[in-house]
């Protein structure tokens, strides 16, 4: 009985210790499903469809120059996050996100959305409604915002690992757009002095909380945009780690069936 007891505590430590890394895969595949669904989605779309929410892109990023920063703290408890800007939500909302976005020092390809809902937070990366659209024009600064980390996927958790000099790429529409770090910072959640518009730059700001788990402050990776080069072809990178994940289950699994192999020889049941 002892023994059994034993096993199944294992059992249900290996379960738990996993459960993160299978379910990062899973999400993984689920995030890729969906940029994937997107570039089919963008080289359907004839010239006239891409042109016209390009428009509505920058219709958006023009009004945000003429008014006052207006900045919710996507994070707070206290934030509803609704949808309350409808031509916000109309502009880009033609397939299953509004773009991309690839982080190769990080291993990391996610989709964007609108908003920085819970839900929307849940699924991706979510778009600051107040922040410029990411469209490649000078005089916008956007903000693109992921929890730290899920129990099922990874997200901005390693966001920190970023430095100075690092480049991260955004696909939006028919277009990819490259940036560059060029600031980190850490700021308590009602700062907002980050949040300017350069009208002579193209900004882009990754935000998620700071310090992992506890979540007091923001950590902000700023980045202005290049001349996009091609960059290392994440995917590779990224089946080879999936991989990695998945031999090692049946390794453990292996691993488990010896244990149970070897309590029964101690008791005289199974003969070697």
């Amino acid at each position: 009985m002892r023994n059994a007891i034993i096993i199944v505590l294992f059992l249900l430590g290996l379960v738990l210790f996993f459960y993160p890394i299978v379910s990062d895969v899973i999400e993984t595949r689920e995030h890729h499903t969906v940029i994937n669904r997107y570039k089919s989605m963008m080289d359907s779309l004839d010239k006239d469809q891409i042109e016209t929410e390009k428009k509505k892109a920058k219709e958006h990023n023009e009004e945000l120059m003429n008014s006052p920063v207006h900045y919710v703290d996507p994070f707070s408890e206290t934030t509803k996050n609704k949808a309350e800007n409808k031509s916000y939500y109309d502009a880009l909302n033609i397939g299953p996100a509004m773009g991309s976005i690839e982080i190769p020092k990080i291993n990391i390809e996610l989709p964007i959305y609108h908003g920085t809902s819970e839900e929307i937070l849940s699924r991706g990366v979510g778009h600051l409604e107040n922040s410029s659209f990411p469209i490649g024009k000078p005089g916008t600064h956007s903000v693109l915002t992921a929890h730290r980390g899920l129990p099922s996927a990874k997200l901005f958790r390693n966001l920190d690992d970023l430095t100075i000099g690092d480049q991260f790429f955004i696909q939006m529409l028919d277009e990819v757009f490259a940036y560059q770090v060029y600031r980190i910072e850490i700021v308590l959640p009602h700062e907002t002095d980050w949040l300017q518009i350069d009208e002579e730059e193209d900004l882009v700001t990754l935000l998620t909380c700071e310090p992992y788990m506890i979540n007091t402050h923001r950590l902000l990776v700023m980045g202005k945009r290049i001349p996009f080069k091609e960059s290392i072809p994440l995917d590779h990178v990224q089946e080879k780690n999936n991989s990695i994940y998945l031999y090692s289950i049946p390794v453990l699994l292996f691993l488990i069936i010896l244990i149970i192999i070897f309590q029964r020889k101690k008791k005289g049941r199974v003969d070697i």
